[in-house]
């Protein structure tokens, strides 16, 4: 008897670890770095990354590394829907950048517009594991 209820109470205490690690990786799911690519409609496709962070209150901030380092000037993200949308502007040249898409898991699948260009953005959120 007191065998099962060490058992159980293994499983018990491994199922709350577990769903507080899920519940932790759903807030912060979109924390990290993104990369992908780009294909501006009748063009070819263009590498594209982005560093994103979603602060404790839900607030998404984060900078464009390429096609060229540019902070974000606006961000959100619909928890409900997974729909993200980002926008930067290039300093230099002042081209902006607008991100429209929507999140399922790691990947990232939408529309780019860049200055009056528009076109199709998949970017993958890189992972590690280890340490």
């Amino acid at each position: 008897m007191e065998v099962r209820m060490k058992t159980k109470s293994i499983v018990i205490l491994i199922a709350v670890l577990l769903s507080s690690a899920a519940l932790a990786a759903q807030t912060t799911k979109l924390d990290g770095t993104w990369s992908g690519n780009w294909t501006p409609k009748g063009g070819t496709p263009d590498a594209i990354t982005v560093e994103l962070r979603q602060e404790a209150g839900g607030k998404l901030t984060g900078k464009f590394l390429t096609p060229q380092p540019m902070e974000f000037t606006k961000a959100s993200f619909n928890t409900a829907t997974g729909v993200v949308i980002f926008e930067a502007t290039d300093a230099k040249s002042g081209k902006s950048y607008k991100v429209e898409g929507k999140v399922k898991g790691t990947e990232l699948i939408g529309t780019l517009a860049a200055h009056d260009t528009t076109g199709e953005v998949r970017l993958i959120k890189w992972t590690f594991f280890g340490r």
